[in-house]
C-alpha cells in the first residue's frame, strides 16, 4: 500500500481538476512519458470504466511494477455507487493500471473528492484507452 500512496503523491498536483492533463506514466522508467489534453473522449472512457467497477482489489499490495499507468482527472467528478463494496462516493481522479505483461488484468486507483484512495477491479476493456494514449 505504501507504493500506491507514493505513486498517488507523485501524480498529485495543486491545480484545478479541469485544467489538469491526462498523463501516461511508465513504472519501469519512473516518469511521465506523455501528456494529453483532458478531452471529452477521455472523460467518456473514464465514465465507461467506472460503470464496470466490480469490487475492491482483494490483493494486499497489488503490483505497480512493469505497468503503464494512465491518470485521468475527472471534470466534473463522477459518482461511483457499488453496494457490494460499500462504495457511494464522488471520484475526482482515476489511475488506470495496465500491466505490460502477465496474467493480471488492469485495475484502478481512484481518488475521491474527500481525498480518500480506493483500489478497485473493473471488467471493462482498455483497448480504446490504450489507443487514445498511443499504446499498442
Amino acid at each position: 500500500m505504501w507504493l500506491i500512496l507514493c505513486l498517488t503523491l507523485f501524480f498529485s498536483s495543486g491545480s484545478a481538476v479541469g485544467a489538469e492533463q491526462v498523463e501516461l506514466f511508465d513504472s519501469d522508467k519512473q516518469q511521465v512519458v506523455a501528456t494529453f489534453a483532458n478531452s471529452d473522449e477521455f472523460q467518456k472512457e473514464a465514465e465507461q470504466l467506472l460503470a464496470t467497477v466490480s469490487g475492491r482489489v482483494q490483493e494486499l499490495n497489488p503490483s505497480l511494477d512493469h505497468a503503464m499507468i494512465v491518470k485521468i482527472p475527472l471534470a466534473p467528478p463522477k459518482r461511483l455507487k457499488l453496494a457490494s463494496a460499500s462504495l457511494d462516493t464522488d471520484i475526482a481522479e482515476m489511475f488506470v493500471i495496465m500491466p505490460k505483461k502477465g496474467g493480471r488484468r488492469p485495475w484502478l486507483i481512484l481518488h475521491t473528492k474527500e481525498y480518500e484512495t480506493v483500489v478497485v477491479e473493473f471488467t471493462g476493456a482498455v483497448d480504446q484507452l490504450r489507443a487514445n494514449v498511443q499504446l499498442r
